[in-house]
C-alpha cells in the first residue's frame, strides 16, 4: 500500500530533533524557581504548584529535590529559597564582569553626577537590573534591586532598548501607537524620559548601552522624585555622563 501522506518539511525534522534534547522535568524546575519572587517569598506546596501552573504531585517531587540540594528550606508546610540560588547567578556575573568592570564605571559616573544610577540588560520581555550605584542620601526605591525585572513598555530603562529595536524583535502586548511618541522622542533626545511609568510620582531617565556590534543590550537608567527634573531642563552634565557611563559598559559587552 502507498502511503500518500505527505512527509514533513527538513525544518520540522530539525525543530523535533531539537525539542528532543530539552528536559522538561529540569524546565519544570526552573518553573518552581521563578515561581518565588518579591512578593512571594514563603510559600505553600499548593500556592508553588499554582504558580509554576504545575501539576502538585510533580511539584512536590521538584520541591523535594531543590531541599535536598540546599536551594530551598522548608518552614512549616511553607518553603523559601535560600542564599544557595547565588550560586547559579555566579558565573553570569563573574563572566560579564559586573563587580570587577561594570561596578567600578558606574560608581564613578555616579559619584560624578550626584545620583544614583543602575545597569540594566534586556531579558527577553523585560530588563532585568545587574547593578546599582547608591549615594548616600539620594532618592532610590526599595523595590528595586539586583535581580528585578521590569517591563520594557512601563519603563524608561525599557523605552531606551525598545527605542532601538526592531518592531519585530518587541515583546508581545506592546501597544505601537501608544509607545511611538516616547520612542520617538528618545531616538531624537538620546535618552528616554518616562513620568510614573511604574510608580506614581517617580520619573526615570534612561540611555542605551550598545555592545561593540551596535546592538542594543541594556540601559543606564536614574530615577527621582516627579517634578524634579523635565526632559528639556535636565542638566546636561547628568546626560552626558550618564552616556559615557553608557559608552564605558558597551566596550565591555
Amino acid at each position: 500500500m502507498t502511503n500518500s501522506a505527505t512527509p514533513p518539511p527538513p525544518e520540522a525534522g530539525q525543530r523535533i530533533a531539537e525539542d528532543s534534547e530539552i528536559s522538561l522535568t529540569f524546565r519544570k524546575g526552573m518553573q518552581v524557581m521563578q515561581a518565588f519572587d518579591g512578593k512571594d517569598r514563603l510559600m505553600s506546596l499548593a500556592e508553588i504548584a499554582r504558580k509554576a501552573g504545575l501539576n502538585p504531585a510533580v511539584t512536590r517531587r521538584l520541591v523535594r529535590t531543590l531541599l535536598q540540594n540546599g536551594m530551598l528550606i522548608e518552614k512549616g508546610q511553607r518553603y523559601e529559597m535560600t542564599v544557595g540560588v547565588m550560586r547559579l547567578a555566579r558565573g553570569f556575573l563573574d563572566g560579564h564582569g559586573i563587580a570587577q568592570v561594570i561596578q567600578p564605571i558606574l560608581r564613578k559616573s555616579a559619584a560624578k553626577i550626584g545620583e544614583n544610577i543602575s545597569f540594566a540588560l534586556r531579558d527577553g520581555p523585560e530588563a532585568i537590573y545587574v547593578a546599582h550605584a547608591y549615594l548616600p542620601g539620594q532618592f532610590t526605591l526599595n523595590m528595586i534591586s539586583v535581580g528585578t525585572h521590569v517591563p520594557l513598555d512601563r519603563t524608561a530603562t525599557g523605552h531606551a532598548i525598545l527605542a532601538h529595536l526592531d518592531p519585530a524583535d518587541w515583546p508581545q502586548g506592546c501597544d505601537a501607537d501608544a509607545l511611538a511618541p516616547s520612542l520617538d522622542s528618545t531616538r531624537q533626545r538620546g535618552f528616554a524620559f518616562l513620568d510614573s511609568g511604574l510608580v506614581t510620582g517617580v520619573t526615570s531617565i534612561a540611555v542605551p548601552v550598545f555592545s561593540a556590534a551596535r546592538q542594543v543590550t541594556g540601559a543606564i537608567s536614574m530615577l527621582f522624585p516627579t517634578g524634579r527634573y523635565t526632559p528639556d531642563q535636565t542638566p546636561q552634565p547628568i546626560i552626558d555622563e550618564m552616556r559615557q557611563c553608557a559608552i564605558d559598559i558597551g566596550t565591555t559587552r
